[in-house]
């Protein structure tokens, strides 16, 4: 564990073939066998957040986040604050099913192309009505960046190529591309005027903090929350705690608790870059102008994606099914869906692994015959090579390490040392311990690998819970929800480096606007947990699917 956590945190070797280390050690050092330990790579939560990956690769596929996202900057309007709440909804939303690391990618390209829009509407009314020379900014097209090189200032690349699109099949490649096209070249920000320069920010900043924030709200919105169920899981594998813990019942905790976080992070952003800069000046640069030419910027790129087609429409009409499935299984005030079948044989990874087969099967184009009398040619929505292409197999690998690591803990016996160790804390009370978890994981995670951290400490607090007879949960819940709360540095989490790669900000931006956040969600999160969290799963008491040996049921009080 401590090998592991070491090559984890100072990414001694790259972080997924760190997750390959129980399979080595485990069976050289007679922990377990190497059959025993190989389980753990495709257990039911691996296979349900390979299921949701597979939905997420199919709404890229077919373009259906484009669509989606400008659609909702259609309805908000085209006030650069409405706009930021359009990005935050949209990230937010995707990121709910869709890793933070993907939606990033997909959404902030368009993010920047509006960036660029807004302020080139705002520099041409500048010029317009001013005698003042200036360095012009030329537009060849809405996909245009100005870019500041050696050559003649005037030089514009198109948005695709000056910023990575979401092709790539890990965070490290989006970086690697990001990095390799700004390195010579970066965005000309001192032609802008100051409260330009905060728009911008607030823009790119607003996808990371979405994307963050969205996926705490469901059990596959990030890896953390995955590793959270599959170590629930291993740890408590009975008929009780199953139905404790599914995708619906942590959605009623989770999701509300995302929402006020949204709104929260959205008031702070709209606060520093664009109400406290007009407090200080004194000064507004509202201009209807420019609110009327980015609507019509909306409709124009709207319409060029043309009708919505067939697989636009089967990719949603599949994503919305799979999450109807996930949330009726066992939604908890009624029979859910599985009670038709054997019981306890299905699981959240059973729908999605479903979904996730029928995309290779499901045609993109209605199989009917054209006008010509022919039949369109077969393709399915997912094929075996966007998959070999973009598939990420280095969270599975890390995923699977995560899980084999718990189970070896527990095999070899170390959980009842850990459990015996932490019971000297037994005497802080269980809202203080819980505080003190929060601050610790959310700065920890400023600066390792938030999987890391989840997979380090989440058995640790198991062991802290039984031992003190205090529902695992209580401690479980607000150190996997606090590692979605890095907003710091550019290192903390892939939405923030890919933000940062693009070269809209400096350090101290993220620094100015992610400290703040950071303390405010920690609070936000505990409140959650001693409401949300209460009704939901009874943290009030000691469960009867938590081992109950030398521990009787015990109440606390927030």
């Amino acid at each position: 564990m401590i090998i592991m956590g070491s090559y984890w945190v100072l990414e001694l070797v790259a972080i997924p073939i760190t997750g390959l280390l129980p399979a080595i050690l485990f069976p050289l050092l007679g922990v377990q066998k190497a059959e025993d330990v190989c389980i753990n790579y495709f257990k039911d939560s691996v296979m349900l957040f390979v299921g949701g990956l597979l939905v997420a690769m199919a709404v890229e596929e077919t373009n259906l986040h484009r669509r989606i996202a400008l659609r909702v900057l259609l309805i908000v309007g085209a006030r650069p604050y409405w706009i930021m709440a359009g990005f935050m909804i949209v990230s937010a939303g995707l990121s709910m099913f869709i890793s933070n690391t993907a939606t990033t990618a997909m959404i902030l390209p368009i993010a920047v192309a509006v960036t660029v829009e807004l302020n080139r509407h705002a520099v041409t009314l500048q010029q317009s009505r001013s005698t003042i020379e200036m360095t012009p900014i030329q537009h060849q097209s809405s996909n245009s960046v100005y870019i500041e090189g050696s050559e003649e200032e005037s030089k514009t690349r198109p948005l695709d190529q000056s910023f990575p699109d979401s092709s790539a099949a890990n965070i490290a490649d989006v970086i690697e591309k990001a990095e390799a096209q700004f390195e010579d070249a970066e965005i000309n920000f001192k032609s802008l005027s100051p409260r330009q320069q905060e728009i911008s920010k607030a823009l790119v900043l607003s996808v990371a903090y979405a994307a963050s924030i969205g996926g705490m709200a469901t059990l596959t919105g990030t890896l953390t929350n995955v590793i959270f169920y599959g170590q629930f899981r291993e740890q408590y594998n009975n008929a009780a705690a199953r139905e404790e813990l599914t995708y619906a019942s942590f959605s009623f905790f989770a999701l509300p608790t995302m929402i006020i976080c949204l709104i929260v992070a959205w008031c702070w952003l709209t606060f520093q870059f664009f109400l406290f800069p007009y407090l200080r000046s004194r000064v507004s640069e509202h201009d209807p102008e420019i609110d009327r030419n980015m609507k019509q910027m909306f409709r124009r790129k709207f319409s060029e994606l043309g009708p919505v087609r067939f697989a636009e429409m089967s990719a949603l009409a599949l994503f919305l099914t799979l999450v109807v499935l996930w949330f009726f299984r066992a939604p908890g005030f009624m029979a859910g869906w599985d009670t038709g079948f054997r019981q306890h044989f299905i699981t959240d990874a059973t729908p999605a692994v479903l979904i996730g087969f029928l995309l290779f099967l499901w045609p993109r184009q209605i199989p009917v015959r054209g006008t010509d009398g022919k039949w369109p040619k077969y393709q399915a929505i997912l094929t075996w090579k966007v998959i070999a292409r973009k598939f990420p197999w280095d969270v599975v690998l890390l995923l699977g390490g995560s899980l084999a690591l718990a189970d070896g803990v527990e095999k070899s016996g170390l959980t009842d040392v850990l459990k015996g160790v932490l019971l000297t804390l037994s005497s802080i009370p269980p809202l203080g311990i819980c505080a003190i978890l929060a601050l610790i994981v959310t700065f920890c995670t400023e600066f390792a690998s938030n999987s890391a951290i989840a997979t380090i400490f989440i058995p640790l607090v198991i062991q802290l819970a039984e031992g003190t007879c205090v529902n695992p949960l209580y401690y479980m819940l607000p150190v996997t929800i606090s590692c979605s709360f890095a907003f710091m540095f550019p290192v903390a989490t892939p939405p923030n480096a890919i933000v940062f790669s693009s070269g809209f900000l400096r350090v101290i931006d993220m620094v100015k606007a992610g400290v703040v956040l950071n303390f405010v969600c920690m609070g936000i999160m505990i409140g959650s947990l001693h409401t949300f969290g209460y009704w939901v799963f009874h943290l009030d008491q000691y469960p009867e699917w938590a081992p109950q040996e030398n521990c009787t049921a015990l109440q606390f009080h927030n």
